[in-house]
């Protein structure tokens, strides 16, 4: 009976210590968030992008294609997709933050094109080091050069 009180001892002593200790941090609830981007592919300046949500406002970014897979030949076909790696850097000083895009192009007989598909969001610099969040992509470009990105999802700081 004294080795089960033990026990008994021994549990309940354990139980109260954890009891005393901090409660268990809670990452705030996902927000949602939107980018609508601007990019002149026959202009030397750089795209730009404004913000909602705890995204800055407005800024440039630079997109690095980082793969590609012709679904058929874009020629015969107009379709492929693209994995594209994006730096937002915010116009008013808070930081940069990183995306990854995976959009399905489809080329119009217009020489237009529209796209859609998945993003990431993870991390950077400044207020953004622990950005996580994920969303969708879709676009469209004139056959003059001028494209547009609409992006939606939710986002959380850590």
């Amino acid at each position: 009976m004294i080795k089960i009180n033990k026990v008994a001892g021994t549990l309940i002593a354990a139980g109260a210590l954890l009891t005393l200790t901090a409660p268990a941090a809670h990452a705030a609830p996902p927000e949602p968030f939107t980018i609508t981007e601007r990019i002149d592919f026959t202009s030397q300046e750089p795209p730009t992008f404004r913000a909602t949500g705890t995204l800055c406002a407005s800024g440039t970014f630079e997109d690095e294609v980082v793969g590609d897979r012709l679904r058929g030949h874009p020629d015969t076909t107009g379709k492929f997709n693209l994995l594209i790696r994006t730096v937002y850097t915010c116009d008013d000083g808070s930081g940069t933050f990183n995306a990854q895009k995976h959009v399905f192009i489809t080329l119009n007989e217009d020489e237009s094109s529209a796209n859609t598909g998945p993003i990431t969001l993870h991390g950077g610099t400044g207020d953004y080091t622990g950005l996580s969040g994920h969303g969708v992509d879709e676009g469209t470009a004139t056959a003059e050069g001028i494209g547009t990105g609409n992006i939606s999802g939710v986002l959380s700081l850590r």
